[in-house]
């Protein structure tokens, strides 16, 4: 959890061309990167093994993720599966829904939701260093690759290849020029 979280604020420090030890100061900052600090803690919570522990912990921290929802209108399930480095640029109606997968290095803003689509029950899984651009919803048993853009507003119900582009509604293919631009974060890989 700790090198996790240490990922993701890192990504708002790098945004603003401070160092990576200045990690622990974002949250006065960046009031947005608070939903991610308590989805963090209560990822961490249902994965105690010893449920004496886990139960007390669980209940003192219910109460903290409904408040935070509440402020932030931001709802991450502590189930969901979130690498480090994953930045919310700015709050405000994000839900991920649980289990869903999602890489390093993601960056997202407001109005995003991944989840499930009708009665399958199934999640998206997605790659590393995707950019969710605002309002858009990526739903269904679905693969979003690495390095993808998916623009504002855009409705992706379907399979997203590496470095693609994808816009509109339903979501389709625009280019193959990735997300190399749009998602910023120490060490980048290139373009290659």
């Amino acid at each position: 959890m700790h090198m996790r979280l240490v990922d993701d604020l890192d990504m708002y420090s790098n945004r603003k061309g401070w160092p990576r030890w200045t990690w622990f100061l974002m949250p006065v900052f960046f009031p947005c990167s608070w939903p991610i600090i308590v989805y963090r803690l209560g990822s961490w919570i249902v994965h105690i093994r010893y449920r004496l522990i886990r139960l007390p912990l669980y209940i003192l921290y219910f109460p903290v993720k409904r408040l935070m929802e509440l402020i932030s209108m931001t709802e991450i399930s502590e189930y969901a599966e979130i690498e480090g480095g994953f930045y919310i640029a700015h709050v405000g109606n994000v839900i991920i829904a649980h289990h869903t997968k999602i890489g390093k290095n993601t960056s997202m803003h407001q109005g995003v939701t991944i989840g499930v689509s009708g009665s399958s029950g199934e999640l998206p899984v997605i790659g590393d260093r995707v950019y969710f651009g605002a309002g858009c919803k990526v739903i269904g048993s679905i693969t979003v690759g690495n390095d993808v853009v998916i623009g504002a507003n855009a409705v992706v119900t379907k399979d997203v290849p590496d470095k693609a582009v994808v816009v509109g509604v339903p979501a389709k293919v625009l280019n193959y020029n990735g997300s190399f631009d749009y998602v910023h974060y120490r060490n980048k890989v290139s373009r290659s």
